[in-house]
């Protein structure tokens, strides 16, 4: 295989040579409009704070994420002048149910809307995984949730219910065979694969290879017409795509080509704060090397390594670059997050 990468030539054999320093997916960051109405929304879906972060920054940090500075900030809240003013929390689904990095911004603020359908370029959905996916779904619609349909299966026969948080980011209920255990909330489990829409499914494949994600699996290629319409599509639809599996943690992303309807809009751009799925976070055990790496490979960046998350007395740094079809992404070192990381793999 060889495929074309921002200008250089990435063949299999060189992705297995450059690969990262990758130790798990973190998190992936979904922005809001309202942390407060949103939290309640997740809440009430059974996730947990699992931690909180300044509401302020350095103005490396604001760089950091693509923010051109100064801004209106006044450093009232703290920090430095110029930079971004923000409230979020780490949430999350047990000590190994995966993470979401929610955020409110305030400077700067966006408030364009998700995106409207499931096949435009970028992280257009995740998966919540449950063990009870009819009663969850009566239990959501009760609560008000958004729906696009009732639970339908596919050709592999799993069963899923693409529905919307309270500013239209897509989220997809999955069923999985478990315990269904009784709960105030719903049977989600834990946090599935984030589905990554792509332009090229062979480059991507193996762009994503340099992070350890491996093929688990490849999706039909097409669908019916009532899985199509539940995924807001009126017309069956074809695509290439495969769920992949990391090789150190076990998380899971899908990375689809959309054939039929096809959407070549570019993703959500730069400053991090867009609403919606806007970048996932992957921590490494030696950050500057795998920047290089990067580099070596023609990846744009869109900082250089900044200390996060406390200035220059940090403990680590963080990254933040674009996929082929520029979608964001990033690195993570941090020594909490390497031992995390290091305890979840025992749990395997």
């Amino acid at each position: 295989m060889c495929v074309l990468l921002f200008g250089a030539t990435l063949t299999s054999a060189h992705a297995q040579q450059a690969s990262l320093d990758v130790l798990a997916r973190v998190h992936f960051n979904t922005n809001v409009s309202d942390f407060e109405r949103s939290r309640d929304f997740y809440g009430k879906l059974g996730f947990e704070t699992v931690s909180g972060f300044p509401d302020t920054n350095t103005l490396a940090m604001a760089h950091a994420i693509g923010i051109e500075t100064p801004t209106e900030y006044d450093g009232s809240a703290g920090d430095a002048a110029g930079g971004y003013l923000l409230h979020g929390e780490l949430i999350g689904l047990g000590f190994t149910g995966g993470v979401i990095d929610l955020i409110e911004f305030t400077i700067p603020r966006s408030l364009e809307a998700p995106y409207a359908q499931l096949n435009h370029l970028g992280m257009a959905r995740a998966a919540m995984l449950t063990t009870d996916i009819d009663a969850d779904y009566q239990y959501m619609t009760g609560i008000g949730v958004e729906f696009l349909s009732e639970p339908v299966q596919r050709k592999n026969g799993s069963r899923f219910a693409i529905f919307k948080d309270p500013d239209g980011t897509f989220y997809e209920l999955l069923a999985i065979e478990g315990e269904v255990e009784d709960t105030q909330t719903t049977h989600i489990k834990r946090l599935g694969a984030v589905s990554i829409n792509v332009s090229d499914f062979e480059r991507s494949a193996a762009w994503y290879g340099l992070f350890g994600y491996e093929l688990k699996s490849s999706l039909d290629s097409r669908e019916s017409l009532e899985v199509a319409r539940a995924m807001g599509m009126s017309e069956p639809f074809e695509i290439t795509g495969g769920l992949f599996v990391h090789k150190k943690d076990g998380s899971l992303i899908e990375i689809v080509e959309w054939i039929s309807p096809r959407d070549d809009a570019p993703p959500y751009p730069a400053p991090i704060n867009h609403l919606g799925i806007h970048r996932m976070a992957f921590s490494t055990s030696d950050i500057e090397a795998d920047v290089e790496k990067l580099k070596a490979q023609g990846v744009s960046l869109v900082s250089d390594v900044t200390p996060c998350c406390s200035g220059p007395d940090s403990w680590g740094g963080i990254v933040a670059f674009y996929d082929p079809d520029g979608t964001i992404m990033e690195l993570v070192e941090q020594p909490l997050m390497t031992f995390m990381a290091w305890v979840m793999r025992l749990f395997d």
